[in-house]
């Protein structure tokens, strides 16, 4: 009799596949998982996670870096809740900041402060407030016009000089991944005004001894109930009036469930052959978004060697080689330190391309030159080793998270976040508070995962 009962309980249990094992992927297993679905994670890689790399030398195993996804913002409500869940502590991840031109260097700047001239200051201020007041629905053709926008044509109209906006750039630039040339002003303007800790940008905290550790605790709470399936690259996806079928390489049966969970970069939704065909709306949807170009390059040195602004991390902005290189280990002890530089777009590309060994020399050369003192360094540097990580060329995630171009927030994001049938799509990329950043991707893929279970209880 109790035999019979379990068996139909495990008929009426709901089942869900999920595609990609990234930050997106692992939080809408969780969450189906706690709800008692059955799920299969399926990882086109040997390694879950995604975009968030956490990475340790075996010179100095004591420190760790990040080759992905780098912070935590003080807004990042889903993060910080999982990482209380798990036990996770937060370290402090917050940088000043300073600018050096090749020659000449500024002053160090506390997160959030004015570092341009003054004359744009008001009017800049002015618009932020302006922008606030805005209504997503009274005024939504106001925000498609700003959308269509870049912010550098808008940061001109409001002031800002030439040399401002070159600096502006620098700046700007690590939050898209490419010039802002070439970014929606709207987006930028969300990005910088409004919420609780909009002026540190969310660069506020990480995770202690790394950020994938709450990817291990993740996987954990989904692999206690389910299965983890690595090194599956998805081919066909078949949907039915009852169930979803997903085709993998190498395996003659499907994977079969229910529903479905996509949670794959875009421009893989154009890698999979899709019965009942993709709408084409959302086929050319997912060819346009294009990822942004960022490589972060770590260095290990032997000792730190660089400056430590009181009570902040140390950071660099710089028109060469190193673009934007800051303290890795700050808040971490032991001797042994990393800088992380963060290269994108053009930069990125080229210094790919480059002998690691040569870019380690360019990075420690352009802190040393840029922090030397009339007495010479206090520490010799000494680089030990480097590691690349740039995201470009990673064949699946192409690029660090999603760019999106003047004029196509409000085009292709509502195609690409609409449900196909039985499946549900998640990623950073469809995110439309957190877009870029690691919350995002949580946001999203409990997002998907609370619909399915809503719908389906």
């Amino acid at each position: 009799m109790e035999s019979h009962t379990a068996a139909r309980l495990e008929r009426r249990r709901r089942s869900c596949i999920v595609i990609g094992a990234g930050l997106a992927g692992l939080a809408a297993a969780r969450r189906l998982t706690k709800a008692g679905w059955k799920v299969d994670l399926l990882e086109a890689q040997d390694r879950v996670g995604g975009r968030v790399m956490s990475y340790r030398f075996d010179e100095a195993p004591e420190v760790v870096c990040e080759l992905g996804g780098e912070w935590i913002g003080g807004d990042h409500t889903r993060m910080k809740r999982l990482c209380r869940e798990f036990g996770l502590p937060l370290l402090p991840h917050q940088y000043a900041f300073s600018f050096w031109s090749g020659t000449a260097r500024s002053r160090f700047f506390k997160p959030g402060s004015w570092c341009f001239s003054k004359r744009p200051h008001k009017k800049f201020a002015t618009f932020g407030r302006w922008f606030n007041k805005l209504d997503r629905t009274r005024d939504f053709a106001i925000f498609r016009e700003l959308d269509q926008a870049d912010w550098w044509t808008t940061l001109q109209r409001l002031g800002f000089s030439p040399e401002d906006l070159r600096t502006r750039d620098l700046m700007d630039s690590t939050d898209f991944g490419e010039s802002i040339r070439l970014c929606s002003a709207y987006l930028a303007a969300t990005e910088y005004f409004g919420g609780v800790a909009s002026n540190s940008d969310e660069m506020d905290f990480k995770v202690k001894g790394g950020n994938s550790l709450l990817v291990e605790a993740l996987l954990g709470a989904v692999e206690r109930r389910n299965r983890l399936h690595k090194n599956v690259t998805v081919t066909r996806i078949e949907q039915g009036p009852d169930s979803a079928k997903v085709f993998v390489h190498g395996r003659s049966e499907p994977y079969e469930a229910q529903f479905c969970v996509c949670t794959v970069p875009a421009h893989c939704l154009t890698k999979i052959k899709w019965k009942p065909d993709l709408p084409l709306d959302q086929y050319n949807a997912s060819t346009q978004l294009q990822y942004s170009r960022i490589m972060k390059t770590a260095v290990l040195y032997a000792e730190r060697f660089w400056p430590n602004p009181k009570n902040l991390g140390f950071s660099v902005f710089s028109n060469r080689a190193s673009d934007y290189c800051f303290d890795s280990t700050y808040r971490q002890p032991g001797t042994p330190g990393i800088l992380c530089s963060y290269a994108i777009g053009d930069k990125a590309d080229d210094l790919a391309s480059e002998d690691d060994g040569m870019v380690m020399t360019w990075i420690t050369e352009d802190v040393a030159r840029a922090f030397r003192l009339k007495r010479g360094l206090s520490v010799t540097p000494r680089p030990i080793r480097s590691k690349k990580q740039p995201w470009q060329r990673d064949p699946m995630a192409g690029g660090a998270y999603a760019f999106y171009r003047p004029g196509q927030w409000f085009d292709l994001l509502p195609k690409l976040s609409r449900p196909f049938n039985r499946v549900r799509f998640a990623g950073e990329h469809l995110s439309e508070e957190w877009q870029g950043f690691m919350e995002g991707a949580v946001e999203t893929g409990e997002a998907a995962a609370n619909a399915l279970i809503a719908f389906a209880p």
